[in-house]
């Protein structure tokens, strides 16, 4: 039998029969689907993982208070000057370091006042969390040490104060003191690591807001974020610090007075927990998939019945028993194929729709689509070539007397 006869053949009998045949494919059409939809999202979720580990690199490292070690409303312990100075003299390969101040205050522009989250940033913060420009510039070494009363606004502040003016050179209130506006930043986007910033922020240089909150005294640091050049400079910073921190501070309850964490290893927990879905869902989808093989072969079983006197007649004139089971294998792998196509655009929706709510990259591949394919034509070759078989061990004259 030629196989272009035998998938014409198979398309007369699906087509003879489409409720039956389109119920019996759900099961793989559903399998196959979950498994392009998790390919795609897989895929898509590390290249943007890979992509943060380009944005801030796996050289992070940050120091902040460990919030689980101490009672409610108990005074926690912060970092200080002298802590900072030891990170930057002790630490090799130490590229730069930045805190976090931030602080809500009245924002004012001509009779429109706005109360808002001012953020102390150093030269260092704009690179550390990857923030981009719209226009004007970054704080200048010179802003620092003159002491110029300089600033950086996020757009939808600029976009409610200024309206369709351009913020830049003009001078704006905070507080009681007058700055002026030298940058304003792009909109935020979501990632790994976050200053806590939104879209309504203002950034002055820290040494500001710092003398603002402590009032003149020894700065504090809840939390200070440092850059290494090396990854084995993270992990021998990491080892030091601790060190460093315990021996200064001590322990409190058992645990140490401070937590510190790296960008890589927060990486690998959302890889590996992304990893843990998939298993699930791949377990659900292979259940599923076999499911949908089991049905195609019951229903292989029920047409070898229906059709033993057509099986009969076929022999009678001339069809050999391979004739036979090559038929039935390929209506078998036709169904699959067919309810794997369909599994495949489910699938590419799905994934494309995870993709948009997350803006993550599409990544629909040929390897995907062509192993699906693959799969389905194997679950229609394993599940079919048992009725393939019980049909061409029919004989012609057992075939003719069937009653059906």
């Amino acid at each position: 039998m030629k196989i272009t006869e035998g998938i014409r053949q198979s398309f007369e009998v699906i087509s003879g029969n489409k409720v039956r045949s389109f119920l019996t494919m759900l099961g793989i059409n559903f399998g196959v689907g979950c498994l392009i939809a998790i390919s795609i999202v897989g895929l898509a979720f590390r290249e943007s993982i890979s992509s943060e580990m380009g944005k801030y690199g796996s050289t992070l490292l940050w120091v902040q208070q460990n919030w689980s070690a101490y009672a409610s409303r108990e005074q926690r312990t912060l970092l200080d000057n002298r802590d900072i100075a030891y990170f930057h003299t002790a630490l090799p390969g130490l590229l730069n370091g930045s805190s976090i101040f931030d602080q809500a205050m009245p924002v004012k522009y001509r009779g429109n006042s706005i109360r808002t989250t001012i953020y102390g940033a150093d030269i260092s913060h704009f690179e550390i969390f990857t923030i981009n420009l719209e226009s004007g510039r970054f704080f200048m070494k010179e802003d620092i040490e003159t002491r110029r009363a300089v600033c950086i606004i996020r757009p939808d502040l600029a976009a409610s104060l200024f309206k369709e003016e351009n913020p830049i050179g003009k001078v704006i209130q905070i507080g009681e003191k007058n700055f002026t506006v030298i940058g304003l930043t792009g909109r935020k986007e979501q990632g790994f690591l976050n200053d806590g910033s939104d879209n309504n922020t203002i950034f002055v240089h820290q040494d500001f807001l710092a003398t603002k909150i402590w009032g003149g005294r020894d700065y504090k640091y809840w939390v200070y974020i440092m850059k290494f050049d090396t990854p084995e400079n993270v992990e021998l910073a990491e080892e030091r610090m601790a060190a460093y921190l315990e021996n200064r501070y001590g322990m409190i309850r058992g645990e140490p007075r401070f937590q510190i964490n790296r960008m890589d290893t927060y990486i690998g927990t959302a890889d590996r927990i992304l990893n843990i879905v998939s298993i699930l869902i791949l377990v659900i989808a292979v259940i599923s998939i076999v499911v949908g093989g089991l049905g195609i072969m019951n229903i292989m079983l029920v047409a070898v019945t229906e059709r033993t006197k057509e099986i009969g007649v076929r022999m009678a004139i001339g069809a050999s028993s391979r004739d036979i089971l090559v038929q039935f294998v390929i209506e078998a792998i036709t169904l699959c194929l067919l309810g794997g196509g369909t599994g495949i655009i489910f699938g590419a929706g799905i994934g494309a729709i995870v993709c948009s709510i997350l803006d993550w990259h599409y990544m629909l591949t040929l390897t995907i689509v062509l192993g699906a394919l693959f799969l389905s034509t194997s679950i229609g070759l394993i599940f079919g070539i048992f009725p393939a078989y019980k049909a061409s061990k029919l004989t012609p004259i057992e075939a003719l007397r069937a009653e059906v």
